[in-house]
Protein backbone atom coordinates (compact mmCIF):
# COMPACT_ATOMS: atom_id res chain seq x y z
CA UNK A 1 0.00 0.00 0.00
CA UNK A 2 2.79 2.42 0.88
CA UNK A 3 4.36 1.70 -2.50
CA UNK A 4 1.09 2.55 -4.27
CA UNK A 5 0.86 5.83 -2.37
CA UNK A 6 4.43 6.65 -3.37
CA UNK A 7 3.64 5.92 -7.01
CA UNK A 8 0.57 8.16 -6.88
CA UNK A 9 2.67 10.91 -5.31
CA UNK A 10 5.17 10.75 -8.15
CA UNK A 11 2.61 10.29 -10.90
CA UNK A 12 0.65 13.39 -9.95
CA UNK A 13 3.74 15.45 -9.01
CA UNK A 14 2.28 16.11 -5.57
CA UNK A 15 5.40 18.03 -4.52
CA UNK A 16 4.06 21.00 -6.49
CA UNK A 17 1.22 21.29 -3.98
CA UNK A 18 3.76 22.07 -1.28
CA UNK A 19 4.01 25.59 -2.67
CA UNK A 20 0.22 25.93 -2.32
CA UNK A 21 0.59 24.77 1.28
CA UNK A 22 3.29 27.37 2.00
CA UNK A 23 1.39 30.23 0.35
CA UNK A 24 -1.78 29.26 2.22
CA UNK A 25 -0.10 29.20 5.62
CA UNK A 26 1.70 32.50 5.01
CA UNK A 27 -1.41 34.13 3.57
CA UNK A 28 -3.70 33.07 6.42
CA UNK A 29 -1.18 34.07 9.08
CA UNK A 30 -0.43 37.49 7.56
CA UNK A 31 -4.14 38.22 7.18
CA UNK A 32 -4.94 37.39 10.81
CA UNK A 33 -1.81 39.18 12.07
CA UNK A 34 -2.78 42.35 10.19
CA UNK A 35 -6.32 42.14 11.57
CA UNK A 36 -4.91 41.78 15.07
CA UNK A 37 -2.53 44.70 14.69
CA UNK A 38 -5.31 46.86 13.26
CA UNK A 39 -7.58 45.92 16.17
CA UNK A 40 -5.06 47.48 18.58
CA UNK A 41 -6.18 50.88 17.32
CA UNK A 42 -9.86 50.17 17.98
CA UNK A 43 -11.72 51.04 21.13
CA UNK A 44 -11.84 47.42 22.24
CA UNK A 45 -8.08 47.09 21.82
CA UNK A 46 -6.09 44.02 20.79
CA UNK A 47 -7.34 40.46 20.76
CA UNK A 48 -7.88 39.10 24.22
CA UNK A 49 -5.56 36.12 24.33
CA UNK A 50 -3.42 33.56 22.52
CA UNK A 51 -6.43 31.23 22.41
CA UNK A 52 -8.59 33.88 20.71
CA UNK A 53 -5.85 34.64 18.19
CA UNK A 54 -5.34 30.96 17.39
CA UNK A 55 -9.09 30.36 17.16
CA UNK A 56 -9.32 32.79 14.24
CA UNK A 57 -6.22 31.30 12.64
CA UNK A 58 -7.62 27.78 12.97
CA UNK A 59 -10.99 28.78 11.51
CA UNK A 60 -9.43 30.26 8.37
CA UNK A 61 -6.83 27.50 7.99
CA UNK A 62 -9.53 24.80 8.34
CA UNK A 63 -11.51 26.39 5.50
CA UNK A 64 -8.37 26.71 3.41
CA UNK A 65 -7.19 23.12 3.90
CA UNK A 66 -10.60 21.59 3.29
CA UNK A 67 -10.64 23.37 -0.07
CA UNK A 68 -7.05 22.35 -0.82
CA UNK A 69 -7.99 18.77 0.10
CA UNK A 70 -10.87 18.86 -2.39
CA UNK A 71 -8.53 20.11 -5.13
CA UNK A 72 -6.18 17.20 -4.47
CA UNK A 73 -9.11 14.79 -4.36
CA UNK A 74 -10.27 16.10 -7.73
CA UNK A 75 -6.81 15.65 -9.16
CA UNK A 76 -6.28 12.12 -7.84
CA UNK A 77 -9.75 10.65 -8.31
CA UNK A 78 -12.43 12.75 -10.03
CA UNK A 79 -10.38 13.90 -13.01
CA UNK A 80 -9.19 10.35 -13.69
CA UNK A 81 -12.75 9.02 -13.75
CA UNK A 82 -13.82 11.90 -15.99
CA UNK A 83 -10.97 11.43 -18.45
CA UNK A 84 -11.40 7.62 -18.44
CA UNK A 85 -7.82 7.24 -17.21
CA UNK A 86 -9.17 5.20 -14.31
CA UNK A 87 -10.33 2.51 -16.74
CA UNK A 88 -6.75 2.10 -17.93
CA UNK A 89 -5.45 1.96 -14.36
CA UNK A 90 -7.96 -0.74 -13.51
CA UNK A 91 -6.43 -2.99 -16.18
CA UNK A 92 -3.19 -3.13 -14.18
CA UNK A 93 -2.51 -6.26 -12.09
CA UNK A 94 -3.51 -4.43 -8.90
CA UNK A 95 -6.83 -4.70 -7.11
CA UNK A 96 -9.08 -1.77 -7.95
CA UNK A 97 -9.92 -1.43 -4.27
CA UNK A 98 -6.27 -1.05 -3.29
CA UNK A 99 -5.61 1.46 -6.06
CA UNK A 100 -8.53 3.70 -5.17
CA UNK A 101 -7.82 3.35 -1.45
CA UNK A 102 -4.22 4.50 -2.06
CA UNK A 103 -5.50 7.61 -3.86
CA UNK A 104 -7.93 8.47 -1.08
CA UNK A 105 -5.33 7.80 1.60
CA UNK A 106 -2.86 10.11 -0.14
CA UNK A 107 -5.47 12.89 -0.31
CA UNK A 108 -6.34 12.37 3.36
CA UNK A 109 -2.74 12.25 4.62
CA UNK A 110 -1.70 15.31 2.63
CA UNK A 111 -4.65 17.34 3.93
CA UNK A 112 -4.37 16.19 7.55
CA UNK A 113 -0.57 16.60 7.65
CA UNK A 114 -0.80 20.00 5.98
CA UNK A 115 -3.40 21.14 8.49
CA UNK A 116 -1.34 19.97 11.47
CA UNK A 117 2.01 21.30 10.26
CA UNK A 118 0.43 24.58 9.18
CA UNK A 119 -1.20 25.13 12.57
CA UNK A 120 1.99 24.18 14.39
CA UNK A 121 4.09 26.57 12.29
CA UNK A 122 1.63 29.40 12.96
CA UNK A 123 1.74 28.71 16.68
CA UNK A 124 5.54 28.73 16.76
CA UNK A 125 5.63 31.91 14.66
CA UNK A 126 3.26 33.55 17.13
CA UNK A 127 5.52 32.51 20.01
CA UNK A 128 8.44 34.42 18.48
CA UNK A 129 6.51 37.45 17.16
CA UNK A 130 4.27 38.17 20.15
CA UNK A 131 6.97 39.82 22.34
CA UNK A 132 7.80 42.39 19.65
CA UNK A 133 4.46 42.89 17.86
CA UNK A 134 1.96 42.37 20.67
CA UNK A 135 -0.57 40.57 18.46
CA UNK A 136 -2.84 40.02 21.47
CA UNK A 137 -2.99 40.77 25.17
CA UNK A 138 -0.80 38.67 27.41
CA UNK A 139 2.03 36.35 26.49
CA UNK A 140 2.48 32.90 25.01
CA UNK A 141 4.78 30.35 26.59
CA UNK A 142 6.28 27.05 25.46
CA UNK A 143 3.81 25.34 27.79
CA UNK A 144 0.95 27.01 25.92
CA UNK A 145 2.27 25.59 22.65
CA UNK A 146 2.61 22.10 24.07
CA UNK A 147 -0.90 22.29 25.57
CA UNK A 148 -2.40 22.95 22.12
CA UNK A 149 -0.79 19.92 20.44
CA UNK A 150 -3.52 17.33 21.25
CA UNK A 151 -6.29 19.64 20.01
CA UNK A 152 -4.25 20.60 16.94
CA UNK A 153 -3.65 16.96 16.05
CA UNK A 154 -7.30 16.01 16.57
CA UNK A 155 -8.45 18.96 14.49
CA UNK A 156 -6.07 18.01 11.66
CA UNK A 157 -7.35 14.42 11.59
CA UNK A 158 -10.94 15.66 11.37
CA UNK A 159 -10.15 18.26 8.69
CA UNK A 160 -8.56 15.53 6.57
CA UNK A 161 -11.69 13.38 6.92
CA UNK A 162 -14.14 16.24 6.31
CA UNK A 163 -12.25 17.07 3.11
CA UNK A 164 -13.36 13.64 1.79
CA UNK A 165 -17.07 14.57 1.87
CA UNK A 166 -16.94 16.43 -1.50
CA UNK A 167 -16.07 13.07 -3.08
CA UNK A 168 -19.80 12.26 -2.90
CA UNK A 169 -20.77 15.31 -4.95
CA UNK A 170 -17.86 15.04 -7.37
CA UNK A 171 -18.40 11.37 -8.18
CA UNK A 172 -22.07 11.84 -9.08
CA UNK A 173 -21.24 13.74 -12.27
CA UNK A 174 -17.48 13.22 -12.32
CA UNK A 175 -17.18 16.98 -11.84
CA UNK A 176 -14.16 18.81 -10.47
CA UNK A 177 -16.19 22.00 -10.11
CA UNK A 178 -18.83 20.22 -8.01
CA UNK A 179 -16.11 18.75 -5.78
CA UNK A 180 -14.41 22.06 -5.06
CA UNK A 181 -17.66 24.05 -4.76
CA UNK A 182 -19.15 21.60 -2.27
CA UNK A 183 -15.90 21.69 -0.27
CA UNK A 184 -16.10 25.48 -0.09
CA UNK A 185 -19.73 25.40 1.07
CA UNK A 186 -19.06 22.73 3.70
CA UNK A 187 -15.94 24.48 4.99
CA UNK A 188 -17.66 27.85 5.30
CA UNK A 189 -20.82 26.47 6.91
CA UNK A 190 -18.89 24.50 9.53
CA UNK A 191 -16.26 27.11 10.39
CA UNK A 192 -18.01 30.46 10.04
CA UNK A 193 -18.45 32.22 13.37
CA UNK A 194 -21.52 34.33 14.08
CA UNK A 195 -21.45 36.99 16.78
CA UNK A 196 -24.19 39.15 18.31
CA UNK A 197 -21.67 41.51 19.85
CA UNK A 198 -21.18 39.42 22.95
CA UNK A 199 -21.67 35.71 22.37
CA UNK A 200 -20.12 33.93 19.39
CA UNK A 201 -21.36 30.75 17.76
CA UNK A 202 -19.82 28.32 15.30
CA UNK A 203 -20.83 24.78 14.34
CA UNK A 204 -17.16 23.81 14.77
CA UNK A 205 -17.46 24.62 18.48
CA UNK A 206 -20.12 21.94 18.90
CA UNK A 207 -17.77 18.98 19.32
CA UNK A 208 -20.18 16.42 17.92
CA UNK A 209 -20.59 18.28 14.58
CA UNK A 210 -16.96 17.96 13.35
CA UNK A 211 -16.87 14.36 14.62
CA UNK A 212 -20.04 13.43 12.72
CA UNK A 213 -18.77 15.16 9.56
CA UNK A 214 -15.41 13.42 9.86
CA UNK A 215 -17.13 10.04 10.19
CA UNK A 216 -19.33 10.94 7.22
CA UNK A 217 -16.23 11.69 5.17
CA UNK A 218 -14.67 8.36 6.10
CA UNK A 219 -17.95 6.59 5.30
CA UNK A 220 -18.19 8.22 1.87
CA UNK A 221 -14.59 7.26 1.12
CA UNK A 222 -15.27 3.66 2.14
CA UNK A 223 -18.42 3.40 0.04
CA UNK A 224 -16.56 4.77 -2.99
CA UNK A 225 -14.25 1.74 -3.16
CA UNK A 226 -16.18 -0.97 -1.29
CA UNK A 227 -17.65 -2.57 -4.42
CA UNK A 228 -15.30 -1.08 -7.00
CA UNK A 229 -13.83 -4.50 -7.93
CA UNK A 230 -17.20 -5.64 -9.29
CA UNK A 231 -18.44 -2.26 -10.54
CA UNK A 232 -18.59 -1.17 -14.18
CA UNK A 233 -16.68 2.14 -14.37
CA UNK A 234 -17.22 2.78 -18.07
Amino acid sequence: MFKLIQLEWRKHHMAKYLSSFIFSVVGVYCFVALLSLDAKHDIDGAMGSFQEFMSLLNTLSNITFIIIGSVILSRLVISEFRSKTMQVLFTYPVQRKKLLFAKLMLAYLFTAAGSFIGAWLMQVTTYFLQPSLGLFEGTVTAQDLIATLPKTATNALMVGAIALIPLFFGMRKKSTAATITSAFVIAVLVNTTVSDGGETFSLANIVIIPIVLALLGVGIAYLSFRNIDAKDVS
